[in-house]
């Protein structure tokens, strides 16, 4: 295999700082996760100090503080390679950089597969086996040795030596070439297909420089690159995660929508049947209010979701700019390719699923008033027919009053009439009895004759 010179390494990793959401014990949670790729176990008071270089407005904070004009974290002493931290607004991003180690002869003997397979594995390992949450990037950079090697033919070298993608197909994760600083860029990436809420595509460039470059303009070059690559990064990586979150909104707004479904054919059901049941159609209707705030509140979050990509899409394509204006002559239309990506795929696939979606509240909304409507009604219908019910007994009951106290004394005459008493004579139990069962009996058959007339005079306006 040719070689390079200056053979690197780089990996770029992002974890959101709210990465959990919204509590100041999570996103403290977050900030310990991060650090810990760098200082493994972590104290509270290491953390809170740590925490002071984030309390400013910057949208870019390099996290360490200065070491001469740098604000690197060496691996070791004994290792060419450095942590960078820094915080882009709401993301921590780190760089892990390895170009080989120090005073080492062997290092310098060693075939350029090996120093870039051992460059990434030494990588891997200084992130303390924790990924970030957000994305990774990769960057693998060099100089050519001659002007008689084949750029293309190294590129392809480079992919097969580092092995960042599984399954090795130049021809399927190859997606575009061009030049900054008089660089050769190559891009691969390997998309993640698998929606469950993680961003796992694989993206990486392979940087190489021209033989004739002086050392100091790859160092300045690279170093522009860097600066501007951790950024391009960031916004790439927050388009595909918020794309995999509105995976995730997607599947549950399906869910719901196949619960609205079955709601529906249950109402038709119970429309139909002879005797409506109450009690399930208020156990639908509070399902239906459930369903409806969880389906609007994802339907917000989908549009948010949208926002979020259609702000990243922007200044990823800013930050091409940037890198044009850093170097009129380069060609950079590879990286513009992302950009229409996001705009044609993942945004597309949004206004998509939120116009479909949206259109299911109506439905829901529909169902939410049918079931009001139908208990509406039975509410008004049992009342009316409570109400008849109080003004048939309160006329029933006040006619037999009424009666009772008509009829109470003319009973007495009526049994008199029947049982002579002698004069001078205590009235016997027994005629007393007859005639309060006679007062009885007369009061409530009155009482009955006046219930029945308002039951039938109620029956004829109810009618009318």
């Amino acid at each position: 295999m040719n070689q390079l010179l200056y053979p690197t390494v780089d990996l770029f990793l992002y974890d959101l700082q709210d990465r959990l959401g919204g509590s100041p014990s999570t996103i403290t949670e977050g900030r310990r996760r991060f650090w810990k790729r760098i200082y493994g176990e972590i104290s509270d008071n290491k953390l809170a100090a740590l925490q002071v270089a984030e309390n400013t407005f910057s949208n870019y904070i390099e996290l360490l503080e200065a070491q001469g004009t740098q604000r690197y974290q060496q691996l070791t002493d004994d290792i060419n390679g450095y942590y960078y931290p820094v915080k882009l607004g709401d993301t921590y991003a780190l760089q892990i950089d390895y170009s080989g180690r120090l005073n080492d002869s062997s290092w310098e003997q060693l075939p350029l597969p090996e120093k870039l397979q051992q460059a990434k594995k030494t990588v891997l390992e200084y992130t303390h086996q924790i990924p970030g949450d957000l994305g990774e990037n990769w960057l693998i950079w060099g100089q050519l040795t001659d002007a008689n090697q084949d750029v293309d033919v190294i590129a392809q070298d480079c992919y097969r030596a580092v092995q960042i993608v599984g399954n090795l197909n130049w021809q399927r994760d190859y997606k575009g070439k061009g030049v900054f600083k008089d660089a050769t860029l190559f891009e691969i990436e390997q998309l993640d297909d698998i929606p469950d809420g993680v961003n796992r595509t694989i993206h990486g460039l392979i940087c190489l420089f021209p033989p004739h470059q002086s050392k100091e303009e790859i160092q300045k070059a690279i170093e522009q690159l860097y600066k501007n690559l951790i950024q391009l990064f960031h916004h790439r990586n927050k388009v595909l995660w918020f794309y995999e979150q509105s995976r995730q909104l997607k599947i549950q707004l399906r869910n719901s929508s196949q619960t609205i479904e079955k709601l529906g054919k249950s109402l038709t059901r119970q429309i139909t049947a002879s005797q409506l049941n109450l009690k399930q159609l208020q156990v639908d209707l509070a399902d239906a209010l459930t369903i409806s705030h969880y389906y609007e509140t994802s339907l917000g979050y989908l549009k948010e979701e949208a926002t979020t990509i259609a702000v990243n899409t922007t200044n990823y394509n800013a930050c091409v700019e940037e890198l044009k204006k850093l170097d009129p002559a380069s060609q950079l239309d590879f990286l513009r390719r992302f950009g229409e990506f996001a705009v044609d795929h993942c945004l597309a696939q949004i206004k998509t699923d939120d116009e479909a979606f949206s259109a299911g509240l109506k439905p829901l909304e529909n169902f939410i008033k049918t079931i009001q409507g139908i208990t509406d009604i039975e509410k008004t219908k049992n009342d009316r027919t409570f109400n008849r019910t109080v003004a048939i007994a309160s006329v029933g009951i006040s006619t037999a009053s009424l009666a009772a106290s008509t009829f109470g004394s003319q009973s007495e005459k009526i049994v008199q009439g029947w049982r002579p008493v002698p004069a001078n004579q205590p009235t016997p139990a027994l005629s007393l009895w007859l005639s309060f069962l006679l007062a009885f009996a007369l009061s409530v058959a009155i009482g009955l004759a006046g219930a029945l007339v308002t039951w039938l005079f109620l029956g004829k306006s109810g009618r009318n």
